[in-house]
């Protein structure tokens, strides 16, 4: 009796984790596929705060409208999300979105390729944490050029900010 109750609880911890990767991995495609086609949009308007807020943590979100308050501010010379400065509809098919891999804090990483000029890709990795019992980005790193955008240096803000005459 005991080897079935073990057997069973092992078996519910592989599907809930199975269930948890492909839960952070289907928020990570459903923000991009939102997001690129807002980006690639005739209309030029800014992605809705309240649809980024379905998919990135608050805190991201708060850090990156700082940064952007700062005026000539080099910390975000690109998209935080894409690492682009435009993106055009046609890459928008070439999306791809790996599973999640847990990571040693509870929180996953989701590899994810964008589609870029002259058919290429961009390798980016979408941190994912829960928050308001659900996945969301906390942070993004572009892997294919080794760079991340320091919004989490506050030491680099306050560089920036006091260099344009800012209280940061």
């Amino acid at each position: 009796m005991r080897k079935i109750i073990i057997a069973m609880l092992c078996a519910f911890s592989v599907c809930a984790l199975a269930s948890t990767e492909k839960d952070a991995a289907a928020q990570a495609k459903a923000f991009y596929i939102s997001y690129l086609t807002s980006l690639a949009s005739d209309t030029g308007d800014n992605f809705p705060r309240a649809e980024l807020q379905k998919y990135v943590a608050a805190q991201t979100i708060k850090r990156i409208e700082e940064v952007q308050k700062i005026p000539e501010q080099e910390l975000l010379e690109s998209d935080y999300f894409t690492y682009c400065q435009d993106y055009d509809p046609a890459w928008i098919p070439s999306l791809r979105v790996g599973d999640a891999e847990a990571t040693p804090d509870g929180n996953e990483i989701v590899q994810v390729w964008l589609g870029v000029e002259n058919g290429q890709k961009l390798h980016l990795e979408a941190f994912m944490r829960q928050e308001d019992a659900h996945w969301k980005i906390y942070r993004v790193r572009d892997v294919t050029n080794n760079f991340e955008h320091p919004i989490f240096n506050d030491s680099a803000i306050r560089h920036i900010a006091s260099n344009n005459g800012l209280r940061p």
